[in-house]
């Protein structure tokens, strides 16, 4: 069992941390903000007329970025049934827009096959999955990603190694459904109960929350606001620390 220091706090009896992703372990503003605009116009092309309403949905109209906004906390699958209730509102049945969303998130994705190059690991985020890692403190990643981009984004970045377990939510369960806490914990070989969730929305604090873990510690260094219902909040890696 391990301490983990958030600022002021300290957490004892800790043995594995799972974290989110975008926000989190990667700065994903910028790339969100160029997806949210690839799927608005893509959609536009088939259904002329909604790309304001589809950008504003998602939290990126006129230039800004909400990080609290669709794009930025939501799933894919959760996007994808947004965009498709606006195409529905033009009049189409809901099976065709939902095919029709689901084909323009696609070709969008395969337009950003390479995802991990837009998406850096914000800074000092290396030296906190080492020092976790050379401990032998476990850890998770759990994100409202896909699984694969989760895999290569840490492939690329030399996060493997550091990584005990990965979950997306391509499929369910999915934030904030605590089976994906639940898997991980069996994966890991630890309880809840001793496991601490590190992210930067509410999904990750009521999948904490529901999955009955340690904490959640909320985190601002990716952009988004802090969780009020954390048990602390850090505006930078540097005031993590984790301790034998």
């Amino acid at each position: 069992m391990f301490t983990v220091q958030c600022g002021e706090m300290r957490l004892p009896q800790i043995a594995a941390i799972l974290w989110d992703k975008d926000g989190t372990l990667a700065d994903s503003r910028g790339f969100l903000q160029e997806l949210a605009h690839r799927r608005s116009h893509q959609l536009n092309q088939q259904v002329p007329g909604i790309y304001d309403d589809l950008m504003a949905a998602f939290g990126c109209s006129h230039g800004q970025y909400d990080p609290t906004g669709l794009m930025a906390v939501g799933t894919r699958y959760e996007n994808e049934v947004a965009a498709a209730a606006y195409v529905a509102a033009t009049g189409k049945s809901w099976t065709e827009s939902l095919a029709l969303a689901r084909a323009a998130f696609a070709a969008c994705s395969r337009a950003f096959s390479h995802k991990a190059d837009l998406t850096p690991p914000c800074s000092g985020i290396r030296e906190l999955l080492q020092q976790a890692a050379a401990l032998g403190l476990k850890q998770a990643v759990l994100s409202g990603d896909s699984t694969p981009n989760i895999q290569t984004f840490l492939n690329q970045y030399g996060f493997s190694p550091f990584i005990g377990w990965v979950a997306g939510s391509e499929a369910p369960p999915v934030k904030p459904d605590p089976q994906m806490v639940w898997t991980a914990c069996e994966k890991l070989e630890v309880s809840p109960e001793q496991c601490l969730v590190i992210g930067d929305s509410g999904h990750d604090q009521q999948l904490a929350e529901r999955s009955g873990c340690r904490g959640f510690v909320s985190v601002t260094w990716g952009g988004s606001p802090a969780i009020a219902a954390a048990a602390a909040v850090l505006t930078c890696p540097q005031q993590l620390t984790f301790l034998p």
